[in-house]
């Protein structure tokens, strides 16, 4: 362990010991609520799962990215060369660029380009959503070396996490790994203090984010007929999916609780 964490244990006992009471190895979730606003993640004794943009500010020792334009941001930025990444989509047979070209040329629709010179393959992703189907085409594209795992669900139920939030996404494929005993929740601000009528996220307003008052981002309540749609029943799955975890959220700095089916339908 090192200095600054020590002197954190030492500052801040409540956070930590809530964590000793099970012991073991951890995996901290990081999502983009508020919250976590100014939050020192080293700090943090454990693996770091990040979503989404975090890149922008920190690399995680794994980054999530669902959004397939953030997705798009990140390979452009060149981040997966050299930092591990969990993506949706299917990353594993790329194109060449020649078949690429030829295939752009038959989309009935616009076709959206995240490729940097350095890129060798391209790998194509739609964009749109469930009532009108594929607005848009995202042409992503990737170096060899990419360190890219595409986002599945176990062998028995590939699909259990199919339509998860980003947030819930890291920490499937957190509990999936089998290595932690306890995974902690960073700035989900919707277990604890969900306003349907704002956008909770550090990064809202910037690129690829909507605005904080976006219908469009204010869903998390929603639910298809599968009831994926809500980050509630998300949570729930995993609960019950990987009841060997101790799964908690953070509050702020100062406070870890136990994350509980009571918790989720209070």
């Amino acid at each position: 362990m090192n200095v600054d964490v020590a002197i954190a244990e030492e500052l801040r006992p409540d956070m930590y010991s809530h964590l000793n009471l099970t012991g073991g190895k951890t995996a901290y979730i990081i999502g983009n609520g508020t919250s976590r606003q100014g939050l020192d993640l080293d700090i943090l004794d454990g693996d770091i799962w990040g979503c989404n943009a975090l890149y922008r500010d920190y690399s995680p020792d794994y980054l999530t990215i669902i959004d397939v334009s953030i997705m798009g941001e990140c390979c452009q930025a060149g981040y997966p060369k050299y930092n591990n990444c969990y993506f949706s989509g299917e990353w594993d047979d790329p194109l060449g660029f020649e078949e690429y070209n030829i295939i752009k040329e038959t989309m009935g629709v616009p076709v959206r380009e995240w490729i940097d010179p350095s890129h060798s393959k391209v790998t194509m992703h739609g964009k749109g959503n469930g009532n009108v189907g594929i607005l848009e085409m995202q042409a992503i594209g990737i170096e060899e070396d990419y360190r890219i795992t595409e986002v599945r669900g176990p062998e028995d139920d590939p699909f259990l996490f199919e339509n998860f939030f980003c947030g819930t996404t890291a920490s499937a494929m957190a509990s999936m790994t089998g290595k932690y005993d306890n995974i902690v929740y960073v700035g989900f601000d919707s277990i604890w203090n969900y306003d349907i009528n704002t956008y909770n996220n550090i990064y809202a307003g910037t690129r690829c984010y909507g605005l904080e008052t976006d219908p469009e981002n204010t869903r998390l309540k929603e639910e298809d007929e599968r009831g994926w749609m809500s980050q509630t029943n998300q949570l729930k799955v995993l609960l019950d999916r990987f009841q060997n975890i101790n799964y908690y959220y953070m509050k702020d700095e100062l406070s870890v609780h136990l994350l509980t089916h009571e918790v989720l339908y209070d």
